[in-house]
């Protein structure tokens, strides 16, 4: 049975990034809500984090948002970051090659700490 996402904005005022937290199953029905809310995010702060440490399930809509996502971040001037993605995430960015492209991190402070910390290159 699917686990319905919930995705919620935790971003604080002086913040160099919008964080959205999300829970449940990032899949078909909750990709289309997280990109519009990460993309409408990168528009005001141009640095992303999902804090996925609630996530339970992620299938190929979910992965696409994901890629979609960090190219809208990367075409505004910030990055996305991936903070405490759980196990099937890893997993998943792992089989398809995609670990590469997302910075990762095991917990959302490690996340607001790389988005502080100046773009390497």
């Amino acid at each position: 049975m699917s686990s319905p996402m919930e995705i919620r904005e935790i971003t604080g005022e002086h913040e160099k990034a919008a964080v959205l937290a999300m829970s449940g199953d990032l899949d078909l029905l909750a990709a289309p809500e997280l990109y519009q809310r990460g993309a409408h995010a990168v528009e005001e702060r141009h640095n992303l984090i999902l804090d996925l440490s609630a996530v339970t399930f992620c299938d190929s809509s979910g992965f696409n948002a994901l890629i979609r996502l960090r190219r809208r971040a990367e075409e505004a001037g910030g990055r996305l970051v991936l903070a405490a993605p759980p196990e099937q995430v890893v997993r998943l960015l792992a089989l398809s090659g995609a670990q590469v492209l997302f910075p990762t991190t095991e917990t959302l402070d490690e996340a607001r700490a790389r988005v502080a910390a100046p773009s390497p290159g």
